[in-house]
């Protein structure tokens, strides 16, 4: 009963938010909609506008429906996938809007370009809204759902990891659960917090229902098929839903599909290569060409500032060319330069005096610590990334894309080894997976890792998630040396 009158509350909070999210977005969309009006009176009409609620009364329950419809007041799902789900009913919903005021001759005051507003601003006020709804919540304990973990190894211990640092799904890690005798009755940290072993796994119902607990993770990917399906089965009897973590870390599963074959009572999972439909290549090369366009105005003017900064700064030209690895064999890569000229000299001269710095040149191919090839200027272009903005031009030419693999040098083509043909496969990005998840960080064999990941894993969507990211780790200077 109080776990449905919890729900019941959740729901509501989440319905009332949304009414407000759309609310806010149609206020802001109004107000712009009359700024441009002053500034260009001359193309846009003031009078063609209203601001009375009472001629979109209706507009809300679509809305609401699509949003219930995906079950995004139900489901727990990370921020980014639910962004997803939330961008996906703002734009039908939008076109089913759209389409009314077009064939209904009542809505003929009311402004197009207020509605195309309001659904940009959504766009935005929802995901945004919703996170910080959620973080509410959260602290009040409604959007809050006891968890526990079997199996307390390697697979467990990155499952608490993940829940720990991501409240926008609800789930609050109780502990953990194994049948090893030296975990029994210990604690494992996760970030500074203390999580109890608190017995063996077949005891798992005395504390599912001692501890309130309504989700379970099986976070034991070696153990036999028909024994994890026996405790699949078992769990699944006394809990609302279980979530298992197979063995298949590395897999290509972002795009993958289910299909069931329910008299054999399998099912088989279809894994998608996107980049090798012909269709995804070309929405990727537009979306990089668009974009690349759109930022072009605001990134020119930065350039030439930079440069003029570099010329001060140290002798010799502002802008630094290389040859890197492409779809095509290799390019010249554009970048501004952020080190002296006598560069190789300086390295090689570091490298013989200091062991610890040539350790550290073998494993990361980069010098983290000090570099005595990094100018002044220099240091401060790569903390804030700002030394690959010249990098736009190489996508609008077509020779790199704004996210993809690291542009790897030629000389490292046989350190690559096997993943050579992937990574190649793609253009590289002036951002990517690698620079989202740690940067200079990692380690070479990192960095390939996460670059074939991406590749095999690759979306539109993904895409989009990537620069947003590589936004805050900027901002935040995060692995940048």
């Amino acid at each position: 009963m109080i776990s449905r009158l919890k729900n019941i509350t959740v729901i509501s909070a989440l319905v009332v938010l949304d009414l407000f999210t759309l609310g806010s977005a149609y206020l802001f969309a109004f107000y712009s909609r009359r700024l441009f009006a002053f500034m260009v009176p001359e193309i846009i009409n003031l009078q063609v506008s209203v601001i009375d609620f009472s001629y979109f009364w209706w507009a809300p329950f679509i809305f609401l429906f699509f949003i219930a419809y995906e079950r995004l007041y139900t489901q727990r799902i990370p921020f980014w996938d639910e962004t997803r789900g939330l961008v996906k009913v703002v734009s039908v919903s939008f076109i089913i809007i759209l389409s009314i005021v077009t064939l209904d001759k009542s809505f003929i005051r009311f402004s197009r370009l207020t509605l195309i507003l309001f659904w940009i601003f959504s766009l935005f006020f929802f995901p945004v809204f919703r996170l910080r709804g959620k973080q509410i919540l959260y602290r009040f304990g409604l959007w809050k759902e006891n968890v526990i973990i079997i199996g307390a190894g390697k697979a467990g211990k990155a499952a608490a990891h993940a829940l720990s640092t991501d409240t926008h799904m609800g789930f609050n890690l109780i502990g953990f659960l194994d049948d090893s005798p030296d975990k029994i009755s210990t604690s494992i940290e996760i970030y500074g917090r203390q999580y109890k072993i608190f017995g063996k796994v077949r005891n798992f119902k005395r504390f599912v229902n001692y501890l309130n607990i309504s989700s379970v993770i099986i976070a034991i990917p070696s153990l036999r098929p028909d024994k994890l399906t026996k405790l699949t089965n078992t769990v699944q009897k006394y809990t609302k839903q279980v979530m298992l973590i197979p063995d298949l870390k590395g897999m290509s599963l972002l795009n993958t599909e289910l299909c069931h074959l329910f008299a054999q009572q399998m099912f088989l999972l279809k894994i998608n290569n996107n980049l090798k439909n012909p269709f995804n290549r070309f929405v990727k090369r537009i979306f990089d060409f668009i974009l690349s366009l759109l930022l072009l105005p605001l990134i020119v003017p930065a350039i030439g500032i930079i440069g003029v900064l570099i010329r001060m700064d140290s002798r010799g030209p502002a802008f630094f060319v290389q040859e890197r690895l492409g779809k095509k064999g290799t390019f010249k890569c554009l970048k501004f330069r952020t080190m002296h000229l006598n560069a190789e000299e300086l390295l090689a001269k570091h490298l013989e005096s200091s062991p610890a710095a040539s350790e550290e040149w073998e494993k990361y191919k980069k010098l983290r610590s000090y570099d005595p090839r990094v100018t002044r200027v220099g240091k401060f272009l790569r903390k804030t990334s700002l030394d690959e903005l010249p990098q736009l031009f190489n996508v609008l030419k077509g020779e790199m894309s704004l996210v993809g693999p690291r542009p790897y040098l030629p000389q490292e083509r046989d350190d690559i080894r096997e993943s050579i043909d992937t990574i190649l496969l793609i253009n590289p990005g002036i951002s990517g997976l690698w620079q989202v998840s740690g940067r200079n960080e990692l380690t070479f064999e990192d960095r390939i890792k996460l670059d074939t990941w991406y590749i095999l894993n690759w979306s539109l969507w993904f895409d989009i998630v990537i620069l947003f990211k590589t936004l805050g780790v900027v901002l935040k200077r995060q692995g940048a040396y």
